[in-house]
């Protein structure tokens, strides 16, 4: 036990000139905090050699008897404080070695998680080094804050790895983005391929796979797929997998997912149709094409598509069919309770994710490594997830949709 002994004449003295001189002298609380922690700091360490010493003279094992020989300096950057000078003691064999402070280095593990969380939090190694020099006196270069953010990030590995067992997810969002990798000595801008999942009984959002991968090639895919199985996911429980176009995504859905059914993202197939419509029929196809994706359901969906083939249909063949050829996936949203479709129209989640990764990125020339990238969206993805807790899928105006653009 550490009992710290304060002058009440000296105390009030102290609040007396704070009261008039203000910020002069609470800005000495740091400083004074500092030497009351040193000076603890100091009576554990030679009370902790005492400790050893006695126990050698007890033990009688060794000739000439161990003593104390004087004190080192040694800093020691702790969150809260700063930077803390104080002496160490020392004995005549160098025996002893302190359980209390981390034996060769300069800073505490709170302080190393902090400036990892500063890291993935948005500021770059440039930055976290600036403030870190600033409020601690200690000069931190990139490679030192990207081994901090490996040694305090292992949780965000074990996240990415989690079992996925014993809850269902009926639908899954998916899709892509860029980042720039760095492999070896080469930078090579990398697809991530990113799941979402919808849980069955909450009803709310979780990100449940960042890898990467091909966005383009069926097998990376495949490999998202089936590292999703291997970690638990009820694969007979999805019901709807919210995607773009992509080429052999459906038939890869489909085949990993039996119960499941694929649902083309709105916002993908407007923009496929209206880049083959000319400028001055682009407001008159949209409110048309509109009328096909918001109305009372499938049936009066499908209605008002032979209509607006009818009326487009020769002018604009090509992006007519660009809607006939997927109709069947872009309505299935249809088949679902009415206060899920809003949410079940687009991949919105994903772009929403997409766009927090961007701008968790966007201080940075290049993510680092895939380790470094992969710790980096995960923590990113997990702040989302925490954030989705809000919202439920079928109260569309308590989730972050976007309308088909």
């Amino acid at each position: 036990m550490i009992t710290v002994t304060i002058d009440v004449c000296e105390a009030k003295d102290f609040l007396t000139r704070a009261g008039s001189e203000g910020r002069h002298h609470l800005l000495g609380l740091g400083s004074w905090a500092r030497d009351i922690v040193r000076q603890g700091l100091e009576a554990l360490l030679n009370a902790e050699l005492e400790v050893l010493l006695e126990r050698e003279r007890a033990e009688g094992t060794e000739e000439p008897r161990n003593w104390r020989n004087g004190y080192r300096r040694r800093t020691l950057s702790i969150l809260g404080l700063g930077r803390l000078a104080f002496r160490v003691p020392r004995d005549r064999k160098g025996h002893y070695r302190s359980e209390m402070i981390p034996f060769r280095k300069r800073r505490t593990t709170a302080l190393e998680e902090m400036a990892a969380e500063m890291f993935l939090a948005g500021l770059s190694t440039r930055d976290v080094g600036r403030v870190l020099e600033r409020h601690f006196g200690d000069r931190f270069d990139s490679k030192e804050i990207s081994r901090m953010v490996a040694a305090t990030s292992g949780e965000l590995d074990a996240w990415r790895a989690r079992s996925l067992a014993g809850t269902r997810y009926r639908f899954l969002y998916l899709d892509g983005t860029n980042f720039k990798v760095r492999r070896g000595d080469i930078v090579e801008r990398l697809p991530v391929l990113v799941v979402i999942g919808a849980r069955e009984d909450t009803d709310r959002l979780e990100v449940l796979a960042v890898e990467m991968g091909e966005r383009e090639h069926t097998e990376s895919w495949e490999g998202v797929f089936a590292d999703l199985a291997r970690r638990g996911l009820e694969l007979e429980g999805v019901e709807l997998g919210v995607m773009d176009g992509l080429p052999g995504l459906e038939a890869a859905f489909s085949r990993w997912f039996p119960c499941g059914k694929p649902q083309r993202c709105q916002v993908h197939a407007k923009r496929n149709a209206f880049r083959r419509v000319a400028k001055r029929d682009r407001d008159a196809f949209r409110s048309d094409l509109d009328r096909v994706f918001y109305n009372t359901g499938e049936a009066a969906g499908r209605r008002a598509f032979v209509q607006l083939k009818k009326r487009w249909g020769t002018a604009y063949s090509g992006a007519v069919g660009v809607i006939e050829r997927d109709l069947d996936s872009l309505l299935r949203f249809y088949q679902f309770p009415d206060p899920y479709w809003p949410s079940l129209r687009t991949t919105n989640p994903i772009e929403r994710l997409n766009k927090e990764f961007k701008r968790r990125t966007k201080a940075m020339e290049i993510t680092g490594g895939e380790v470094a990238t992969y710790r980096l969206l995960a923590y990113v993805a997990l702040t989302m997830n925490m954030g989705w807790r809000k919202y439920v899928l079928s109260s569309p105006r308590h989730f972050y949709t976007l309308k088909a653009a």
